[in-house]
C-alpha cells in the first residue's frame, strides 16, 4: 500500500514539473510615455506551437495603457516584441501580463511591468562643481555624475555643450576619466575654455547607446574675473556737427594699448550711426583718447556708451554717460532762462530751466569740479541736496548744461 502512494505522489510530481507553467518579462520596468523592446520568457508554454495573444491587465480588466506588439515568436519557450506605454498614466503603476495561447489556458504573471517612481528609473545628470564657475581662457575640470545611468559602464559617451540651446564650440574636452569608485558613474572631463567663449551658464549632453540623450541644464558657468572697465571719462559734452576727442581711462585690467575695446554710443537701446568713432589712440593699456564724429543729424540728449572687450566677449554699458547738445556756434543761453535758488544755499539748492538739463557741475574759485551730475532722464527741474554731498561753505562755480547750451554762474554755499 506504501509502495503505490509513494508511486503516485512521485508521478504527480513529474507532471507538475512536465506541465507547469510560468512566464517572465525582461525589462520589468518602465516609464510612462516609454516604448521599449522586451523578451517573454516561458516554461512549458508552447508559443510556437500554438497561437499567442498576449495583454495587459490592471484591476482584473484588460487595459489599453499598455500595448504588445511586434510579436515575434522564437522558440516555444521565448517571444520577443515591443511595449507601448501610455504618457497619462501615474506612477507608481503596475500592469499584470497575460498570454493567451490556443494550446494552453492563459497564464498570467502577477506583476508583469511594473511603472515606478520616475526618479527611481529616468536617467538624470547633476554636476558635484555646480557652485564653481570656469574662467575664459584656462583649463579646468568638471565632475559628473549620473543616477539611473550607464556613464561608466557604456562603451562610449557623447558629451557636447549648449549656450541658448545652440551647441557651443568654444568649450572643447581634453580628456575624459572614468571613475567607478568612490562615487558610482561619476566622469571627470578636463575642459578648455576658448577665449571667445560667450559668459554665463552652459548646459550640457551626453549620449550614449544604453540611456540615449541626457540632458543638463545649467551644469556650469563661465566667468570672466578680469573684466576691463573704464573707470572715468572726460568731455562727456558734445555738439552737432563736431569733432570731439573724449579722453578715458580704464581699470588695471585695460589694455587700450595692446587690445583696444569696440565702442559704440547707444540711445534707447539703439545703436546710433550719428556718432561715429573715428580713432582710438591710446597713451598706454589704462588710458585712451577716442576721437568722436558728431553728425549735423545726431539726436539731441542723452547716450549709453557700450564697450566690448575682447571683441564680441565681455560687453559693458555706461548708462547716461554722454551728451549731444545742439549744433557747434551755439552761443550761452541767457541766464534768466535758467533759475538757481536759494543762492546763498545751506542744505537744498533748487534747478529751473526752459529747456531739458543734461548735466551740472559745481567748480572750486580755483577751478578744481567739485560735482558732477548727469541725471536719469531729460527735466526742467533738478533738486540738490547739499547736505548729503558735504561740500564746504564757500563760493563756487556751477554750470549746467541744456540740450541748447549752458550757462555758468557764482553759487555761495553757507
Amino acid at each position: 500500500m506504501k509502495t503505490k502512494i509513494t508511486i503516485s505522489i512521485l508521478f504527480i510530481a513529474i507532471s507538475l514539473g512536465l506541465f507547469a507553467q510560468s512566464l517572465t518579462v525582461s525589462p520589468n520596468k518602465a516609464s510612462a510615455g516609454q516604448t521599449f523592446a522586451v523578451t517573454i520568457s516561458g516554461k512549458n508554454t508552447a508559443f510556437l506551437t500554438g497561437i499567442n495573444t498576449i495583454d495587459f491587465v490592471y484591476n482584473s480588466a484588460i487595459t489599453k495603457d499598455a500595448i504588445f506588439s511586434n510579436q515575434n515568436v522564437v522558440n516555444d519557450s521565448l517571444i520577443s516584441g515591443t511595449i507601448s506605454i501610455s504618457s497619462t498614466i501615474p506612477n507608481p503603476y503596475y500592469f499584470s501580463l497575460r498570454i493567451s495561447n490556443t494550446i494552453n489556458p492563459p497564464i498570467n504573471l502577477l506583476s508583469g511591468i511594473s511603472i515606478p517612481d520616475a526618479d527611481t528609473i529616468i536617467p538624470r545628470l547633476y554636476s558635484t562643481d555646480n557652485s564653481r564657475g570656469f574662467n575664459i581662457g584656462q583649463s579646468n575640470y568638471l565632475r559628473i555624475r549620473g543616477k539611473n545611468t550607464h556613464l561608466t559602464t557604456t562603451k562610449n559617451n557623447i558629451i557636447k555643450f549648449y549656450k541658448y540651446g545652440i551647441e557651443s564650440k568654444s568649450i572643447s574636452i581634453s580628456n575624459i576619466r572614468v571613475y567607478s569608485s568612490p562615487y558610482p558613474y561619476e566622469l571627470w572631463i578636463d575642459l578648455i575654455v576658448d577665449i571667445k567663449s560667450k559668459l554665463g551658464f552652459y548646459s550640457m549632453s551626453v549620449e550614449n547607446e544604453i540611456d540615449g540623450i541626457v540632458f543638463k541644464d545649467s551644469i556650469f558657468e563661465v566667468l570672466n574675473p578680469y573684466p576691463m572697465l573704464i573707470n572715468s571719462i572726460d568731455n562727456r559734452y558734445a555738439k552737432r556737427n563736431e569733432m570731439k576727442d573724449v579722453y578715458m581711462a580704464g581699470s588695471q585690467y585695460a589694455k587700450f594699448l595692446t587690445n583696444p575695446p569696440t565702442i559704440l554710443f547707444t540711445k534707447n537701446n539703439t545703436v546710433s550711426k550719428e556718432i561715429e568713432v573715428v580713432s582710438i589712440t591710446a597713451q598706454n593699456d589704462l588710458n585712451a583718447t577716442v576721437r568722436l564724429n558728431v553728425k549735423p543729424t545726431a539726436e539731441l540728449g542723452i547716450y549709453t556708451i557700450a564697450y566690448f572687450y575682447p571683441a564680441d566677449l565681455d560687453t559693458m554699458f555706461l548708462k547716461n554717460y554722454f551728451i549731444i547738445g545742439a549744433a557747434a556756434g551755439t552761443n550761452e543761453t541767457n541766464e534768466i532762462q535758467t533759475k538757481i535758488f536759494p543762492n546763498p544755499a545751506k542744505n537744498l539748492m533748487n534747478i529751473e530751466s526752459k529747456n531739458d538739463i543734461t548735466s551740472l557741475q559745481i567748480f572750486d574759485i580755483m577751478g578744481k569740479e567739485i560735482l558732477s551730475k548727469i541725471p536719469e532722464k531729460l527735466t526742467q527741474n533738478l533738486q540738490i541736496n547739499l547736505s548729503e554731498i558735504l561740500i564746504p561753505k564757500g563760493i563756487y562755480f556751477i554750470k549746467i548744461q541744456s540740450l541748447e547750451g549752458f550757462i555758468t554762474q557764482k553759487l555761495i554755499i553757507e
